[in-house]
């Protein structure tokens, strides 16, 4: 049976929006993929990797974990994965880092070239003979460069990083990046607040709002 003209531009309306779907589902993965990398890189220890996930001629890129300070730049951000955590250099004797990405929150752009992402991430560690637990979330940005996501600027907010014979309400956050010799960050650090079992605790960043666009 033939179409009319009003029934056939409804179809070519609808195939559109089937396809802008399909791509907006496309870009989720791909950006659910790019952060999973990063947590399986650095468990496996292809630290030096990481930056590789970076926009790496997009303005704005950097880095911020727990009490880092800030790393401006890909070059900041290869500085900090190279000097502070060791790049490539072999695992030690019982190593282990599991950071765990689940329940993202991600909101795209109309135009599908910047992305807003936020993480729960629950960890386990072994610094030494020592065990710890941790917990945190990702405040993450990305950019669509050369056709593939890249992360733009990578915030991690310590909720807390403990011994698994304490836990988190007799030792909330042990340990500290910015102690590290190694450390040159380009900026101080702008937001490190560990859960505190006096106080109310806000749990920073939200969810992001979707873009205005």
């Amino acid at each position: 049976m033939s179409m009319t003209l009003e029934q056939l531009e409804a179809e070519v309306r609808e195939l559109k929006d089937q396809a802008v779907a399909g791509q907006r589902a496309r870009d989720e993965l791909d950006i659910q993929k790019v952060q999973s990398l990063y947590s399986h890189y650095y468990q496996i220890g292809r630290r030096g990797d990481v930056p590789s996930l970076f926009a790496q001629h997009t303005p704005g890129v950097t880095i911020e974990i727990e009490d880092s300070g800030v790393y401006e730049g890909i070059a900041g951000v290869t500085r900090f994965w190279n000097d502070v955590f060791g790049g490539n250099n072999p695992l030690g004797p019982g190593w282990l880092a599991v950071h765990m990405t689940c329940n993202p929150i991600i909101e795209i752009n109309r135009d599908g070239t910047r992305a807003k992402g936020v993480w729960h991430s629950h960890g386990f560690c072994a610094l030494g003979s020592v065990p710890f637990i941790c917990s945190g979330k990702y405040d993450m940005e990305y950019v669509k460069e050369d056709g593939a996501w890249k992360i733009l600027t990578f915030r991690y907010r310590q909720i807390f990083m403990s011994p698994y014979h304490q836990g988190w309400v007799e030792a909330p956050s042990v340990g500290s990046i910015a102690a590290n010799p190694r450390s040159t960050p380009d900026r101080p650090t702008t937001f490190h607040t560990p859960y505190d079992p006096k106080a109310v605790n806000t749990y920073e960043p939200p969810p992001p709002a979707p873009y205005e666009d």
